[in-house]
């Protein structure tokens, strides 16, 4: 820990600890030489010390068994709010629709101004002193706050101390007119810039470099081209947006792609960008690598940008950070494949039914055995057998992987066709992706902790990397866009100009703000600043 916080946590008053009272008094430290961190673990800010006992439930929490017990509940019905598809995708009954509750249910005001509270002094964060109940709520029950609340937290405990001081005095120079109150604090800390200049013909290639070189630096990356006098911010925003189509094009292979008649050179799609399955085979070819080293690479990409606050435009699909979460958290389920590819999903419910019927004669304690071997080959859904359906032990879309050894070489029939719905859910949203995955995160942790994004939800984490509904509503556009220069909202120029925004297609917005910002996107909770002369 740092000296402040051995300080901060040794006074012997009771209640609240309080900073101004720190600096009257001498204080005795004792320390010894402790064996540091490897570098393969060495991030900008490391987490703070495991608090959990053998039961998981957080030691400054656990000394109340009641609040213990109420968080672990509230935890499980949140748990179950959220996956409400996978617990119905086994249900035969296709009329049950269940509306999950809005998350905004689980929030508890009071903690949350609590919480906020405790960010607010830039002093107790950068020196990681926060009580630790504030950081135990916030990493494992995150739903107990509002998304502005959890992004604040982990902006101010994951970034390193010059990106917290940096952003708190961000926050205290818009809230001061002052210039001289603004100077008084630049001493807290000053981010370093680093400066790198690339090719736009090979872009990828050099983004890629760029992240093996500088994805772990402290300092702030700024982008320039070669022969381009482009210089700052705008140049930075625009690579993060091109490298953001050069991770998603197809033919890189990274992607699974469901809209086969799509003629676009990019994999987007409604659903979102997904792991292409890759078998244990294919993952050690020389082609295997390349793909497994573009993930990594994407992950140490999609890290920065969170780091610098730049904004990226990747349209990733939920349950890829469904998958990538905290381990034994994710069970592959139909409904998740759905999420994924619906045509796979509507053909292994079918292949369920055939499932099901052979279940049924079974356990039907009136038949024969012999009655019961007739029953099940003559076993039909839609007046089709499983013969009928010619498949074999290869996934499907997929036919170079195969299920099982020799897969290609066994048809699926009514006595391994439960198997082979398995293995089917397994290499789609399990084995078949676990490399990537993986990958992902290794190359996202060597920035800083992939574990900071528990405080998120899966497609809380899709807006922030790309895919969101931004309002463009003349409403929205007048209490967001401030005119300065002799303009204000009533002029006739910026009442056009507004106007004429409200009406733009999704593309035309995209085009609009990349034109004007170098980004085709706005930042989470972003705004406009619009000048006019």
């Amino acid at each position: 820990m740092t000296v402040y916080r051995f300080v901060h946590f040794n006074q012997t008053q009771s209640g609240e600890i309080s900073a101004r009272n720190i600096w009257s008094g001498a204080h005795t430290v004792h320390f010894k030489r402790v064996t540091g961190p490897s570098k393969e673990s060495n991030t900008l800010s490391p987490l703070p010390e495991a608090s959990l006992e053998e039961s998981d439930v957080p030691t400054s929490i656990a000394r109340n068994p009641t609040t213990a017990s109420i968080l672990q509940l509230l935890s499980l019905l949140y748990s179950l709010n959220a996956n409400i598809d996978d617990l119905l995708s086994e249900k035969k009954e296709d009329s049950i629709k269940l509306v999950p509750e809005p998350s905004s249910q689980f929030v508890n005001t009071k903690l949350t101004a609590k919480l906020n509270r405790q960010l607010e002094e830039p002093l107790i964060v950068a020196s990681n002193c926060l009580p630790s109940w504030s950081e135990d709520l916030a990493r494992l029950y995150p739903f107990l706050f509002p998304f502005e609340t959890r992004h604040l937290f982990l902006q101010s405990t994951s970034f390193g101390y010059s990106r917290s001081m940096s952003r708190w005095q961000s926050a205290q120079a818009d809230n001061s007119r002052h210039d001289r109150h603004r100077e008084a604090h630049q001493f807290l800390g000053r981010l370093q810039r680093q400066k790198v200049r690339i090719s736009r013909q090979e872009i990828l290639k050099a983004a890629v470099k760029v992240m093996d070189i500088y994805g772990s630096s402290p300092s702030v990356l700024e982008v320039e081209y070669f022969e381009e006098v482009g210089t700052g911010l705008g140049p930075t925003l625009e690579f993060y947006s091109t490298v953001s189509k050069e991770f998603a094009k197809k033919k890189l292979k990274m992607w699974r792609e469901n809209e086969s008649a799509d003629a676009s050179e990019y994999a987007f799609s409604a659903r979102g960008l997904f792991a292409a399955p890759m078998s244990a085979d294919q993952a050690n070819t020389e082609n295997g690598k390349k793909i497994l080293a573009l993930f990594r690479s994407l992950g140490k990409f999609v890290a920065r940008s969170m780091l610098d606050s730049r904004i990226i435009d990747i349209s990733f699909n939920p349950t890829f950070f469904r998958i990538s979460g905290k381990a034994g958290t994710f069970t592959p389920t139909l409904a998740a494949v759905r999420s994924v590819d619906n045509d796979l999903a509507n053909s292994l419910k079918m292949l369920k039914k055939f499932v099901k019927a052979k279940k049924d004669i079974d356990e039907n304690p009136r038949l024969t055995p012999m009655q019961k071997v007739q029953k099940i080959q003559r076993i039909t859904v839609d007046g089709a057998s499983i013969e009928d359906l010619a498949l074999d032990f290869t996934l499907p879309g997929y036919p170079n992987i195969e299920l099982i050894p020799g897969g290609s070489d066994v048809s699926v029939n009514i006595d391994n066709v439960a198997q082979y719905i398995d293995y089917v859910l397994d290499f789609t949203l399990g084995s078949g992706v676990e490399h990537q995955v993986e990958e992902f995160r290794a190359g996202f942790t060597s920035v800083f902790p992939y574990s900071a994004l528990q405080a998120f939800t899966p497609s809380e984490l899709v807006m922030l990397f790309g895919r969101n509904e931004e309002d463009w509503t003349l409403e929205t556009l007048m209490d967001s866009i401030k005119a300065d220069h002799g303009f204000n909202l009533d002029s006739r120029s910026v009442r056009n100009l507004l106007q004429v925004m409200s009406e733009l297609s999704l593309q035309q917005r995209r085009n609009f703000l990349q034109f004007v910002t170098g980004s085709p996107k706005l930042p989470i909770g972003g705004t406009y600043s619009v000048f006019f002369s």
